[in-house]
């Protein structure tokens, strides 16, 4: 919450309540190592406000949840974000033996028919349903969310987030989710080496995304704004009360 730029995928901080990551397990925590992937993206003067978030709702999706991710999204990385309009969920990810939908075909979905015509340099798949993917020997692995590394898309799921919270405390979490995946998207893999950070791995407890800031601590900040070519804003904390409103 691991593959090559195009295919493998790096899968949101937990499942139910339990995290998972594709990468193969390393000798300890890794570092987010975002500078070290090629040339910086963006050129020089780019700002962050250039950079354009597309959400991308699949299915229903509760309007108070866009605001608070576009909000929140915007809060952490300085990133310009607009809503689209709604798609439907495409069928060819409806997984039928578990009624859920399949992330990473959502994942190719958005690459071939959002980003395209979008206009926008990262897309994030927003959805009420479950959604899952393939771990270990699990086929069908419940999942928040899922962003391929390192690329222009990913997506999350309030289905975990919602389930036994309160209002507030599930778009808390829903955002923090956006956030991690859209680290994951500009390259970041998870790093544990500061607690509370924003690509902590779950490992296990919901209470991990809990104690998470939803914003980048400064080594993961400094990692993306290599890999961007791009200044981020200075956060320390998420501000709730502007992304969540009254």
């Amino acid at each position: 919450m691991i593959a090559t730029t195009a295919r493998r995928a790096a899968v949101a901080s937990l499942v139910v309540l339990l995290a998972l990551a594709l990468a193969p397990p390393g000798p300890g925590p890794r570092p987010a190592r975002a500078g070290d992937r090629g040339p910086p993206r963006f050129p020089a003067g780019t700002r962050a406000a250039d950079v354009a978030v597309c959400l991308q709702p699949l299915g229903k999706v509760d309007a108070a949840v866009l605001t608070a991710v576009e909000r929140g999204v915007t809060a952490a990385y300085g990133f310009t974000t607009r809503s689209l309009a709604a798609a439907e969920l495409p069928a060819s990810a409806y997984y039928r033996p578990r009624k859920r939908y399949r992330a990473d075909t959502l994942l190719d979905h958005l690459v071939a028919k959002v980003v395209p015509d979008a206009g926008c340099d990262l897309v994030l798949g927003g959805t009420e349903v479950d959604i899952s993917v393939t771990k270990d020997h699990h086929r069908d692995w419940g999942v928040l969310g899922l962003a391929y590394l390192d690329a222009q898309v990913a997506v999350i799921s309030t289905f975990r987030t919602r389930r036994g919270a309160a209002r507030r405390t599930s778009l808390m979490r829903t955002v923090k989710v956006a956030t991690h995946e859209l680290g994951h998207a500009l390259g970041l893999d998870h790093d544990d080496s500061v607690a509370g950070c924003m690509m902590n791995d779950a490992r296990g407890t919901v209470k991990t995304v809990d104690a998470e800031t939803g914003v980048p601590c400064r080594h993961e900040r400094e990692a993306i704004e290599a890999r961007l070519g791009v200044d981020l804003p200075d956060v320390t904390a998420m501000d709730w009360r502007h992304v969540l409103g009254p």
